[in-house]
């Protein structure tokens, strides 16, 4: 089963897509589209608990239930990045690239840190949460990001692995092995920080046009 990735995640996207997730019963592929796979949260209006909530229920879906194989064909940024590295493979076409850009705006990954610490070391996703840099798609796999380099075709190599597994051991060993507690923690983090006045004002001039780091 594929399930397009929302471009980009406002309310109404979040509850769709955590809505297609929650329902599948089979493997999933997590798909966008040829040039983004996902630019994370928008940043336009005031997010809120239900919107932060709907996102903890997308990377819930993908961590602790069924397999998930991810597929990246371009730009991953922010909660879009996270949304990768919670599924249990994460294959780069040659034009992904990904993106922790929230220390920009005043923010933080806190819900997705979690995920990206199962497969990044610390010191490097650390580096990359504090300068937002652009991670190629062989560079996210030198790190531990990205599993695979390869195309479509590799989804169904990947999945093929799987054949032999009980399904419900699979789900067993995933939430047994999920960091919940954490993500949820990091998830009021994020609602927080959006809420201070200095976060406003840099998210207010980047719609505006301006760069606010300038």
């Amino acid at each position: 089963m594929v399930v397009t990735v929302p471009e980009q995640l406002d309310a109404a996207s979040l509850e769709r897509f955590a809505r297609d997730l929650e329902v599948r019963e089979g493997a999933v592929v997590l798909e966008g589209g040829p040039s983004t796979f996902c630019l994370g949260l928008s940043l336009a209006g005031e997010p809120d608990a239900s919107m932060i909530d709907a996102f903890v229920r997308c990377i819930m879906a993908i961590r602790c239930g069924p397999p998930v194989v991810a597929f990246v064909a371009g730009a991953a940024r922010g909660g879009g990045v996270g949304l990768a590295a919670a599924a249990d493979r994460v294959i780069a076409g040659p034009d992904a690239t990904f993106a922790l850009t929230e220390a920009w705006f005043g923010l933080l990954p806190g819900a997705i840190l979690p995920l990206l610490a199962e497969r990044i070391r610390p010191a490097e996703l650390r580096w990359l949460a504090m300068s937002g840099r652009t991670l190629s798609a062989g560079r996210a796999h030198e790190v531990g990001l990205v599993d695979v380099l390869g195309d479509r075709d590799a989804v169904d190599a990947c999945l093929a692995e799987l054949r032999r597994a009980c399904p419900e051991a699979v789900v067993d060993l995933k939430r047994s092995t999920a960091p919940i507690e954490a993500v949820r923690l990091g998830a009021a983090s994020t609602l927080e920080r959006f809420g201070r006045p200095g976060v406003r004002d840099r998210i207010a001039r980047f719609l505006d046009g301006e760069a606010p780091w300038a």
